[in-house]
């Protein structure tokens, strides 16, 4: 008679999930524009990420169908246009000569693009509605990514990413992305994490107190980069986004145990710092 071996990490009876680990792949992923924002519909999820897929990305993937004898490199960005600079490359007996040739506009809201060279604007063009419309495997994560940050948390496993614990009571969230994913012959692998193992608790509690502290650690800096020129209106999103992290610290204080205490402390030292920033910047509006 043969018996089972026992499991390495005995759970049991009746444990809880403190969450899921994981992991999706968009390797090979092609789909174009509108299929995806069928399977982000057809999931439950918000479709208007889809829209926002800057075509400064598809540009970057159209500039590998322009490169050809020429150079192409960023040279300048502001809210509405990204520029970039063409410059011819050509052999010249033992060394390379290079000749500006043009500089192009990117409209980075509506995808339209101008340049001095009416023959290389359509070539462009056409490139980059070609490339808007053909969604990479790259585009599909930024769109989980955004969908993550608007609707659940994902907490690195690992600093190089790719490998997230989420929150059991993000998993109904989770199972849509699925869904989506399998629309488009994506795939997300779920593993899930109960309570009551001292490595699984422990992993799960630094994984989750290492994000948060990425997200103290963020407000910090930016406090500090803040100068006379700061707009109100950034300082009331600084604020927003502490707020933010004041609820999910709470929200998460199961997960934490003893590291909720420093978190506290960290976050408590950043509003404190933004909000001697905002006095100290109303001063000198005021003598001024």
């Amino acid at each position: 008679m043969t018996t089972n071996p026992p499991a390495p990490f005995p759970v049991a009876a009746g444990a809880r999930l403190l969450g899921e680990v994981i992991a999706w792949t968009c390797s090979g992923v092609a789909v174009t524009h509108p299929a995806l924002v069928a399977a982000l519909r057809d999931a439950g999820l918000d479709d208007g990420v889809a829209r926002e897929l800057a075509p400064k990305h598809a540009f970057t993937r159209a500039c590998k169908k322009l490169s050809d004898q020429r150079i192409i490199r960023q040279v300048a960005e502001d809210a509405a246009t990204v520029r970039f600079q063409f410059t011819h490359e050509s052999r010249d007996g033992d060394r390379f000569a290079y000749t500006l040739e043009t500089l192009l506009a990117l409209d980075k809201t509506t995808g339209r693009v101008t340049c001095d060279l009416p023959g290389l604007a359509t070539l462009a063009q056409e490139h980059l509605d070609h490339a808007i419309d053909a969604r990479s495997g790259a585009d599909v994560t930024r769109v989980i990514q955004k969908l993550f940050d608007r609707h659940a948390d994902l907490f690195p496993v690992r600093p190089q990413g790719g490998v997230y614990f989420v929150p059991d009571r993000h998993a109904g969230f989770v199972d849509r992305v699925q869904a989506m994913l399998g629309r488009i012959n994506g795939q997300i692998l779920r593993f899930p994490v109960p309570g009551g193992t001292p490595e699984g608790d422990r992993s799960v509690k630094e994984s989750v107190a290492a994000g948060l502290a990425a997200l103290v650690d963020d407000h910090r800096k930016a406090v500090a980069q803040f100068g006379d020129d700061t707009r109100d209106e950034t300082l009331k999103r600084a604020a927003s986004k502490i707020r933010v992290t004041q609820f999910k610290i709470q929200a998460y204080a199961e997960y934490l145990c003893d590291e909720k205490a420093k978190l506290d402390r960290e976050l408590t030292a950043a509003r404190d710092a933004l909000r001697q920033k905002v006095e100290r910047l109303a001063a000198t509006a005021v003598v001024a």
